[in-house]
């Protein structure tokens, strides 16, 4: 084989990689990351609350806006998984700032219903996080010890 042959086969192959690293590229994901506790009043009882929620905010898979995890509520005895709550479940409020709107995969949202939002790009783990429910019912609360991950392009 020859030099020029050499370096025509050695072109080729680099260019096989770039086009590769672009089309992998292209299929990225951003992926947001909600965890954290706290405490305050559902259905009128104090209780100690905790979650970790995973969702793809930004993609070019089928998972595209989908949320999974799980929510609980201690002294109610709430432990359930929770999803997204159909389309716009993650909505990107600026760059890091994310809502989610979970419900329940078992009753749909009767037994937990929240949205969480955060207020800083800041990873954490001291991170503010409102966390609103309709179900079970409960004011704003504001979790000053979350943990918000935000990965991807």
């Amino acid at each position: 084989m020859t030099r020029s042959e050499r370096l025509i086969r050695a072109l080729f192959i680099v260019s096989i990689l770039a086009v590769a690293s672009v089309a992998a590229a292209a299929n990225n994901s951003e992926q947001v990351i909600f965890s954290g506790t706290g405490s305050g009043t559902f259905n009128g009882t104090p209780t100690p609350f905790g979650f970790w929620i995973w969702c793809e905010a930004d993609s070019g898979n089928p998972y595209l806006g989908e949320c999974h995890g799980a929510m609980y509520f201690y002294n109610l005895h709430i432990v359930q998984a929770v999803e997204d709550a159909g389309p716009g479940a993650i909505v990107e409020n600026g760059e890091g700032l994310y809502s989610i709107s979970v419900v329940d995969k078992k009753t749909q949202g009767s037994v937990v219903a929240c949205t969480l939002t955060n207020h800083s790009d800041n990873a954490g783990p001291n991170n503010v996080i409102d966390v609103i429910c309709g179900a079970p019912s409960g004011g704003t609360l504001s979790d000053a010890t979350g943990v918000v991950n935000v990965t991807g392009p």
